[in-house]
């Protein structure tokens, strides 16, 4: 029979136990602490690997993924893509200067298709004369030379049109894009901006401020006629007054992505008793009837829009953008997806539209 330990040999032996713990808790501390320090020095290691050698360096696992995707993949990637690649797929946009820190882009399209204009301007009126060579270099000079003073003007009142929706906007708690700001295309002008916060009204009212800039403008140039200063100037002056009339008119036109069709968008939706399809679906009928419309008077009749700054009939070729826009719409209702396009995606239901994405960062709008 085994003698009994005695109470204080039971506490030496507790005792000797704690120190071997501590013993053993110390050993397991510093085995984390140096495994610690060698994965961090394994991570600045390969930190420096991967800025060394760039994003060239593909594991060849990684690389039969890729190369492994399915066709449906591809296709979900470039539908991720395609939001942010659009401005610079289809607009082709180069950066010229800035206004009130915003900056004013210039569409490639926009020189491309005024190029061709122009040349075509000089051509016929050429053909006719008998200048020689010399005299024709020197006409073709002149007229470039007024078409160039005469389109800076006229883009410049655009970009008033688009500050004015961007100032509006502002003024709300909206913003405009930094990077993408205002954009110079073919037809006019397009300003970027997000509407957070905004109600309807609010919008409708940011909408409204872009066409009712044309009435002071048209004032301005009305009143500048009148001083008579040279002929050229009086001449111009006349142009611009009757251009900003126009587009006073013009940009009411109910032919989407006019701003007369977002007007048209936010009254349907400001009843709040119409789902957001229901609303895209009376924009495109809308549309498509206007739009027809326009471009029959515009073949059959003498009245132009485009004529005034064009000096030719170019409302056809507007016309048929408009159709191609709205009919970007329509393929977004049958698909389901209309919430998603920039002019429908702020409001999940209609009928609580003022508060249903007071909480959730809104997508760029274009005015």
């Amino acid at each position: 029979m085994l003698p009994r330990a005695s109470a204080r040999d039971e506490e030496g032996a507790r005792a000797d136990d704690d120190d071997v713990d501590e013993d053993v808790v110390g050993t397991r501390t510093a085995t984390t602490l140096a495994t610690e320090d060698d994965r961090e020095e394994l991570e600045r290691e390969m930190d420096h690997v991967v800025n060394a050698v760039g994003d060239d360096v593909e594991s060849g696992a990684r690389r039969e993924e890729r190369d492994g995707a399915s066709d449906d993949d591809e296709n979900a990637n470039e539908d991720e893509r395609a939001p942010g690649d659009a401005f610079e797929r289809y607009l082709a946009p180069k950066y010229w200067f800035t206004v009130r820190d915003v900056k004013v882009h210039v569409s490639l399209w926009t020189v491309y298709m005024w190029s061709v204009v122009l040349v075509l301007l000089i051509l016929v009126l050429l053909m006719p004369s008998d200048l020689g060579l010399f005299g024709g270099v020197v006409f073709a000079v002149v007229i470039s030379a007024w078409a160039a003073a005469l389109f800076a003007c006229i883009y410049g009142t655009m970009i008033v049109h688009e500050m004015a929706h961007i100032e509006a906007c502002r003024r709300f708690g909206g913003r405009v894009d930094e990077d993408k700001g205002i954009i110079l295309w073919p037809f006019g002008a397009l300003a970027f901006v997000h509407l957070d916060g905004l109600t309807l009204s609010q919008e409708l009212a940011a909408t409204l401020a872009g066409p009712l800039s044309h009435a002071p403008m048209a004032l301005f140039w009305l009143l500048f006629k009148t001083l008579k200063l040279t002929e050229d100037l009086t001449f111009i002056s006349e142009m611009l007054f009757r251009i900003n009339i126009a587009m006073l008119i013009w940009h009411f036109l109910p032919c989407y992505p006019m701003d007369g069709s977002r007007v048209l968008a936010c009254l349907v939706l400001l009843t709040r008793r119409v789902r957001v399809e229901t609303a895209a679906w009376i924009v495109c009928v809308v549309s498509y009837v206007c739009t027809v419309a326009y471009i029959v008077i515009s073949f059959t009749t003498d009245i132009s829009f485009t004529a005034m700054f064009a000096l030719q009939n170019i409302d056809p070729i507007f016309g048929a953008f408009c159709l191609l826009a709205t009919t970007h719409v329509l393929y977004l209702l049958r698909n389901g997806r209309v919430r998603d396009h920039p002019t429908f995606s702020r409001y999940e239901i209609v009928h609580d539209a003022y508060h249903a994405f007071d909480d959730v960062s809104t997508p760029e709008v274009f005015l």
